[in-house]
Protein backbone atom coordinates (compact mmCIF):
# COMPACT_ATOMS: atom_id res chain seq x y z
CA UNK A 1 0.00 0.00 0.00
CA UNK A 2 0.90 3.63 0.10
CA UNK A 3 1.00 6.21 2.87
CA UNK A 4 -0.76 9.53 2.62
CA UNK A 5 0.95 11.80 0.11
CA UNK A 6 3.94 13.52 1.64
CA UNK A 7 4.79 15.92 -1.13
CA UNK A 8 2.74 17.52 -3.87
CA UNK A 9 4.93 18.46 -6.73
CA UNK A 10 3.88 21.02 -9.25
CA UNK A 11 4.73 21.61 -12.84
CA UNK A 12 7.03 24.33 -14.11
CA UNK A 13 8.48 25.19 -17.50
CA UNK A 14 12.27 25.22 -17.91
CA UNK A 15 13.49 27.94 -20.32
CA UNK A 16 16.69 29.77 -21.23
CA UNK A 17 17.53 32.50 -18.74
CA UNK A 18 18.12 35.03 -21.51
CA UNK A 19 15.41 33.67 -23.82
CA UNK A 20 12.15 35.27 -24.96
CA UNK A 21 10.06 33.27 -22.45
CA UNK A 22 12.09 33.98 -19.31
CA UNK A 23 9.57 36.63 -18.21
CA UNK A 24 6.49 34.43 -18.67
CA UNK A 25 4.01 34.55 -15.79
CA UNK A 26 1.28 32.13 -16.95
CA UNK A 27 1.14 29.03 -19.12
CA UNK A 28 -0.45 31.24 -21.79
CA UNK A 29 2.64 33.43 -22.15
CA UNK A 30 4.39 30.91 -24.41
CA UNK A 31 2.67 31.64 -27.74
CA UNK A 32 4.84 30.32 -30.59
CA UNK A 33 7.24 28.51 -28.23
CA UNK A 34 8.48 25.03 -29.12
CA UNK A 35 7.66 23.03 -25.99
CA UNK A 36 8.16 19.39 -25.07
CA UNK A 37 8.30 17.09 -22.05
CA UNK A 38 9.60 13.67 -21.15
CA UNK A 39 8.24 10.68 -23.04
CA UNK A 40 5.63 8.56 -21.23
CA UNK A 41 4.94 11.13 -18.52
CA UNK A 42 1.78 13.07 -17.76
CA UNK A 43 3.93 16.21 -18.17
CA UNK A 44 3.65 15.76 -21.93
CA UNK A 45 -0.15 15.64 -21.84
CA UNK A 46 -0.50 19.04 -20.12
CA UNK A 47 1.32 20.94 -22.89
CA UNK A 48 -1.97 21.17 -24.78
CA UNK A 49 -3.22 23.46 -21.96
CA UNK A 50 -0.71 26.09 -23.14
CA UNK A 51 -2.19 28.51 -25.66
CA UNK A 52 -0.67 28.61 -29.16
CA UNK A 53 2.50 26.63 -28.44
CA UNK A 54 4.27 24.48 -30.99
CA UNK A 55 4.20 21.04 -29.33
CA UNK A 56 7.39 19.12 -30.08
CA UNK A 57 7.93 15.36 -30.03
CA UNK A 58 8.41 14.02 -26.49
CA UNK A 59 12.03 13.39 -25.52
CA UNK A 60 13.59 10.44 -23.70
CA UNK A 61 15.09 12.15 -20.67
CA UNK A 62 16.09 15.39 -18.98
CA UNK A 63 19.68 15.52 -20.30
CA UNK A 64 18.31 15.32 -23.87
CA UNK A 65 15.80 18.12 -23.18
CA UNK A 66 18.46 20.29 -21.53
CA UNK A 67 20.74 19.96 -24.58
CA UNK A 68 17.80 20.73 -26.92
CA UNK A 69 16.92 23.80 -24.86
CA UNK A 70 20.49 25.09 -24.55
CA UNK A 71 21.02 24.68 -28.31
CA UNK A 72 17.75 26.44 -29.19
CA UNK A 73 16.06 23.39 -30.71
CA UNK A 74 13.24 23.88 -28.20
CA UNK A 75 12.14 26.93 -26.18
CA UNK A 76 11.06 25.10 -23.05
CA UNK A 77 10.09 21.84 -21.44
CA UNK A 78 7.60 20.90 -18.75
CA UNK A 79 9.06 19.41 -15.58
CA UNK A 80 8.17 18.88 -11.97
CA UNK A 81 9.77 21.53 -9.80
CA UNK A 82 12.42 19.32 -8.11
CA UNK A 83 13.73 18.26 -11.54
CA UNK A 84 13.81 21.88 -12.68
CA UNK A 85 15.68 23.01 -9.55
CA UNK A 86 18.24 20.31 -10.29
CA UNK A 87 18.57 21.25 -13.99
CA UNK A 88 19.08 24.93 -13.21
CA UNK A 89 21.64 24.14 -10.50
CA UNK A 90 23.86 22.39 -13.05
CA UNK A 91 23.01 24.59 -16.08
CA UNK A 92 23.35 28.26 -15.16
CA UNK A 93 22.03 29.39 -18.56
CA UNK A 94 18.61 27.94 -17.68
CA UNK A 95 15.82 29.06 -15.39
CA UNK A 96 12.28 27.89 -14.77
CA UNK A 97 8.90 29.55 -14.59
CA UNK A 98 7.01 28.70 -11.41
CA UNK A 99 3.31 29.48 -11.78
CA UNK A 100 0.82 30.32 -9.06
CA UNK A 101 -2.17 28.02 -8.88
CA UNK A 102 -4.47 30.17 -11.03
CA UNK A 103 -1.98 30.61 -13.87
CA UNK A 104 -0.37 27.15 -13.99
CA UNK A 105 -1.27 23.73 -15.30
CA UNK A 106 -4.42 21.97 -14.19
CA UNK A 107 -3.62 18.40 -13.19
CA UNK A 108 -4.93 15.85 -10.76
CA UNK A 109 -3.44 15.21 -7.34
CA UNK A 110 -2.89 11.62 -8.45
CA UNK A 111 -0.42 12.87 -11.05
CA UNK A 112 1.59 15.20 -8.82
CA UNK A 113 1.41 13.56 -5.40
CA UNK A 114 4.27 11.51 -3.98
CA UNK A 115 3.73 8.88 -1.27
CA UNK A 116 5.77 6.20 0.48
CA UNK A 117 5.35 2.63 -0.78
CA UNK A 118 5.04 0.18 2.10
CA UNK A 119 4.51 -3.59 2.27
CA UNK A 120 0.80 -4.41 1.90
CA UNK A 121 -1.41 -4.40 5.05
CA UNK A 122 1.40 -2.89 7.05
CA UNK A 123 0.74 -1.29 10.44
CA UNK A 124 3.71 0.89 9.51
CA UNK A 125 1.44 2.89 7.18
CA UNK A 126 -0.53 4.25 10.13
CA UNK A 127 2.63 5.20 12.00
CA UNK A 128 4.12 6.92 8.95
CA UNK A 129 0.86 8.76 8.25
CA UNK A 130 0.79 10.02 11.85
CA UNK A 131 4.33 11.37 11.51
CA UNK A 132 3.61 12.88 8.10
CA UNK A 133 0.49 14.62 9.42
CA UNK A 134 2.68 16.48 11.92
CA UNK A 135 5.10 17.90 9.33
CA UNK A 136 3.94 21.30 7.98
CA UNK A 137 3.77 21.83 4.20
CA UNK A 138 6.50 24.51 4.29
CA UNK A 139 8.87 22.13 6.08
CA UNK A 140 8.20 19.44 3.48
CA UNK A 141 9.00 21.95 0.72
CA UNK A 142 12.28 22.86 2.47
CA UNK A 143 13.24 19.21 2.88
CA UNK A 144 12.56 18.46 -0.80
CA UNK A 145 14.55 21.53 -1.92
CA UNK A 146 17.52 20.48 0.25
CA UNK A 147 17.32 16.90 -1.03
CA UNK A 148 17.33 18.11 -4.63
CA UNK A 149 20.23 20.49 -3.98
CA UNK A 150 22.27 17.69 -2.40
CA UNK A 151 21.70 15.01 -5.01
CA UNK A 152 24.67 14.13 -7.22
CA UNK A 153 24.77 16.03 -10.49
CA UNK A 154 23.66 14.08 -13.56
CA UNK A 155 26.23 15.85 -15.75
Amino acid sequence: GFTDNYYKSHLVVVVKKDGPYAAAKTINDFGGAKVTAQLNTFHYSVIEQMKDVDIQTAMDDFPTMIVALSSGKIDGYVSEKPGAVSAVATNPDLTFIDFDEASGFQCSDDDTAIAVGVKKDSATIEQINKILSEIPESTREDIMNKAVANQPSSN
